[in-house]
């Protein structure tokens, strides 16, 4: 019977630990993710500020193709982030810790596609800028 108990305790010790496990990865999930947002957030004024020099630009310049191509870049990038901002789902209500996981795991790739992109188009609208 002795055995039995330790054995009983000895089980429920490991499925605490596990859900205290899994609940602190999902913690450090959302931090991560929340954390690129965080970065690149305040780049979205640089998007609008470089889609203006561009637009100002391309009445006066002869590469307005080129220009087009930037400012669409700049518009697609302002437009994922807004699309991540308004999808993601920071309650996670009715979601078990390892669908949280999953999910959290699926926006912070979500987030960083959308961090390269509006790095990406920043830097080729600043080059052409220079």
């Amino acid at each position: 019977m002795r055995i039995l108990s330790r054995v009983t305790l000895f089980l429920f010790a490991i499925i605490a630990l596990s859900c205290e496990s899994k609940e602190k990865e999902v913690e450090e999930l959302k931090s991560e993710t929340i954390a690129i947002h965080d970065e690149v957030m305040p780049k979205m004024d640089d998007i609008m500020k470089l889609k203006k020099s561009l637009k100002n630009k391309q009445d006066s310049a002869d590469a307005s193709d080129i220009i087009q191509d930037l400012i669409i870049a700049l518009e697609e990038s302002d437009k994922a982030m807004m699309n991540w901002m308004r999808n993601y789902d920071p309650r996670m209500e009715d979601m078990t810790e390892d669908e949280k996981i999953e999910y959290l795991n699926s926006q912070k790739a979500a987030i960083s596609e959308v961090s390269r992109e509006m790095n990406k188009s920043i830097a080729e609208a600043e080059e052409f800028l220079k």
